[in-house]
């Protein structure tokens, strides 16, 4: 009966697909800009894919601290966007624009002053931490634009305006496939720069994101355009009730991201080998679950906006319809990587102890991730923008530092055992433990809040 409702309610998939899609293909383009860097440097050997792929972590790690402030600004901005409050969504804008902008320069000016330290944090290899501290030194500065990129976005897909994003990262990856060619291999009258090279294409990339969509938006009067006095006008008593919900986010993103850095930490000491196939792994990871975000995201929106109209009987529906759809895409995705991971791989000069170490880790990969993402579209997808930040916090903070960092330390570390069985164990320990505690509590329906004065119960 649940099935039969869902496959026939023509609402329902329009809606999802015209904002899951765009959003699809946004992040596909997004990810696809970490690819190019990695295939490109990849014909420079392991240790470059392996610097360049510890780097990487580094700018995963802070932009989960810009997913956790939008995240927030995302609940307010989709409840609002359903009460149809303009200067809502705009004061959320610029609060957003405010953070995001304020972090993003604080970790700029820190990791390209201290890059060395920064990347041996990750890894005790002297070349991979000489390599990695020439390319993070420059693309540092990249931060800067990917946090207006996160906020800008965050608030187009709030409101139902997903087209433009899918335009401003064609652009940027064109962009960054010029510079990279360009830049890391000599082109057009160049210099060779290497790693420097994908840096400094990895930085212009970034500004050019935010500044198409801002120009775009200057010309097609959408709701990024308003006047700096909307833009920080902020209602009394608003930025305590966002911080309210968006610190509990900001804390499980932060807290999850350092989580995950830890157990890079241990995988980074591992061995240079296993770095590369990591860094594959990650890379593989990123492109192929730009599927599970466009749902997650377009479950955050359609929910957010139906407890912005009071319709709570559309939320609880919808809430299990995204919570089944999650595990089935999922398992066709996973099945996906598992069967064509040799030809990824293949895509990578990678030796052959490092590629064969890698597919190993994408089989793991691809089955284990009907496990984690019920989790994740719940948490993210679901309770989020349901006003419930704080029991994403818990599970994750629970999870993953009281279980699976550990996991990994005493099995990588002290134990020494192999490294697909590290990587396998850690994934379980975190997943295993949230998604049974999740389920429970999904289904007493006590997650949903209208975090604004306009949402209301039916």
């Amino acid at each position: 009966m649940f099935l039969k409702k869902m496959m026939s309610d023509k609402v329902f998939w329009k809606t999802m697909l015209s904002l899951a899609i765009p959003i699809i293909l946004q992040q596909l383009l997004s990810s696809s800009l970490a690819m190019v860097d990695n295939l490109m440097v990849g014909r420079l050997g392991d240790i470059p894919v392996a610097a360049v792929g510890q780097a990487a972590q580094v700018a995963q790690l802070i932009n989960l601290f810009f997913i956790g402030i939008c995240s927030g600004g995302a609940v307010f901005a989709a409840q609002y966007w359903g009460a149809k409050n303009m200067n809502g969504i705009r004061a959320t804008y610029g609060l957003v624009m405010l953070l995001c902008g304020g972090i993003s320069v604080l970790f700029s000016a820190l990791v390209s002053l201290f890059p060395t330290q920064v990347i041996s944090l990750y890894t005790d290899s002297p070349a991979i931490i000489a390599e990695g501290a020439t390319y993070i030194r420059i693309a540092a500065f990249s931060y800067i634009g990917i946090a207006l990129n996160f906020g800008l976005c965050t608030i187009l897909r709030s409101v139902e305006q997903v087209r433009l994003p899918v335009i401003a990262n064609a652009v940027t990856v064109l962009v960054n496939v010029f510079f990279n060619g360009v830049l890391i291999f000599g082109k057009c009258g160049f210099p060779a720069l290497g790693v420097r090279g994908a840096a400094i294409a990895t930085v212009i990339a970034s500004l050019v994101n935010p500044t198409v969509i801002l120009i775009i938006s200057l010309i097609k009067r959408n709701i990024l355009r308003c006047s700096v006095k909307k833009l920080f006008h902020f209602p009394q008593g608003f930025v305590r009730r966002f911080l309210v919900i968006a610190l509990p986010a900001f804390v499980n993103e932060s807290a999850w991201a350092l989580g995950i850095a830890v157990t890079n930490m241990v995988y980074g000491r591992m061995g240079e080998t296993n770095v590369a196939a990591m860094t594959v792994t990650n890379t593989v990871h990123n492109i192929s679950f730009v599927a599970l975000i466009g749902l997650c995201n377009a479950a955050a929106v359609m929910i957010g906006k139906r407890i912005g109209e009071g319709k709570i009987d559309d939320v609880k529906e919808y809430a299990k319809r995204f919570l089944w759809l999650a595990p089935t895409f999922s398992l066709v995705i996973g099945l996906a990587v598992s069967v064509l991971r040799r030809p990824l791989v293949s895509c990578f000069a990678l030796s052959h102890e490092a590629a064969a170490t890698a597919m190993v880790l994408l089989v793991i990969y691809g089955l284990e991730m009907v496990i984690r993402t019920p989790t994740y579209i719940a948490i993210v997808g679901i309770f989020r923008p349901a006003g419930n930040t704080r029991i994403g916090m818990i599970l994750d903070g629970t999870a993953l530092w009281l279980i699976a960092v550990p996991v990994s330390i005493v099995l990588g570390l002290v134990l020494r055992l192999d490294f697909a069985t590290v990587y396998l164990c850690t994934l379980l320990a975190e997943d295993i433990p949230k998604m049974s505690f999740m389920l429970p509590y999904f289904f007493k329906f006590r997650w949903i809040h209208a975090v604004t004065d306009d949402g209301k119960k039916e």
